[in-house]
């Protein structure tokens, strides 16, 4: 896994925690706030001479309902909150096309407006609000093909109020995703920090504990069976005692870019402790993680430690198994752990499926 990669699983961890709460915290809220006024203005019309107005205002809860009862549902689906949208399109243009009751429908856009903008995201909201405002103008221009009745100093003054509000609107929205933008990066900056081994640069306990791990148990289809390679740098206690810790975290992070090149784009190399990483391998068998660790384990011994009159030979033990579901998660790295052990009593320089 690169930096990039690494950075957006933080950036997406992130944006779970707090955007699709608050999205989903404001669908549910406008949902069942507007779906029940909705209902209650279509009763209150019940028995008026606009009987297309009533229907469209218990459909528009009808469908606002069942939407949000949808959402409960499936909670990760983004689905509904452009069905949502569209129900708003929906009842904007209705109330435009019958009048509402005594032609009064035009004062109940601009909160529908309004929840149009919130719901959806900023710019596909942009291109829901310019579409519906389109059809909007259509009919006002054209009102010999609807049911209502407007004077035309109304649609005037109506049209120019509804842009202002938008102009505004928009321009709210838009600072408050620039700002709130701002402070996602910051965030995002500081949970890289938090999540990356300052030497090496790479992932750490951490991060697997707190992001990977989550990850992978929210969604196990995408990383089950998942293969893990326990690896240990052999004798490091030599190499620190022989040439000092600046050459040790030197040798760390050579054998850092040494795994980092040998596994796929998929896969994660962390370091979990002093000279030891932990490898995984989502969607890998047994036998394509032991392939994988074994072509760590020859390119590591193939490129020892290079630096001025210091050429040193590295070499790493291995210990591989493989999570077949997320239940099996921790099993599998308590025997990725013993079978490093055995690697090492074995002789080291070895990889123990």
């Amino acid at each position: 896994m690169d930096n990039a990669s690494l950075r957006q699983l933080l950036k997406g961890a992130q944006q779970d925690q707090a955007e699709r709460k608050r999205r989903r915290a404001t669908l549910y809220f406008i949902s069942y706030v507007g779906g029940t006024i909705m209902a209650f203005m279509a009763w209150l019309n019940v028995g008026t001479d606009n009987p297309l107005l009533v229907g469209m205002l218990a459909g528009s809860a009808a469908f606002v309902y069942a939407n949000v009862m949808l959402s409960h549902i499936f909670p990760r689906a983004d689905i509904f909150y452009y069905i949502a949208g569209l129900v708003v399109m929906f009842t904007i243009n209705g109330l435009i096309y019958t009048g509402g009751l005594n032609n009064t429908g035009l004062y109940f856009i601009f909160p529908l407006l309004f929840i149009q903008i919130v719901v959806v995201q900023f710019k596909p909201a942009m291109a829901y609000v310019a579409i519906t405002v389109g059809i909007a103008i259509l009919m006002l221009y054209n009102q010999n093909h609807i049911l209502a009745v407007y004077p035309d100093e109304h649609v005037s003054r109506f049209l120019i109020a509804t842009f202002c509000f938008i102009c505004v609107a928009f321009i709210g929205e838009n600072f408050w995703h620039q700002s709130r933008k701002e402070m996602l990066r910051e965030n995002l900056e500081r949970m890289r920090q938090a999540n990356t081994d300052p030497l090496t640069k790479l992932p750490n306990r951490r991060f697997l504990e707190a992001v990977f791990f989550e990850k992978a148990m929210q969604d196990p289809a995408a990383y089950f069976p998942l293969s893990a390679v326990v690896v240990d740098i052999d004798y490091f206690k030599k190499i620190n005692d022989t040439y000092g810790h600046d050459i040790g975290d030197e040798v760390l992070i050579h054998l850092a870019s040494l795994m980092k090149e040998t596994v796929r784009a998929t896969d994660v190399v962390a370091r979990t402790g002093g000279e030891e990483f932990l490898v995984l391998f989502p969607h890998a068998s047994l036998s394509q993680a032991v392939k994988l660790a074994e072509k760590m384990r020859k390119a590591i011994e193939a490129n020892p430690f290079v630096e001025g009159d210091i050429n040193h030979l590295i070499t790493a033990s291995f210990g591989v198994a493989t999570a077949l579901t997320d239940t099996s998660l921790h099993a599998c790295l308590k025997q990725a752990d013993d079978n490093l052990y055995k690697a090492k009593n074995g002789g080291r320089n070895r990889v123990v499926e």
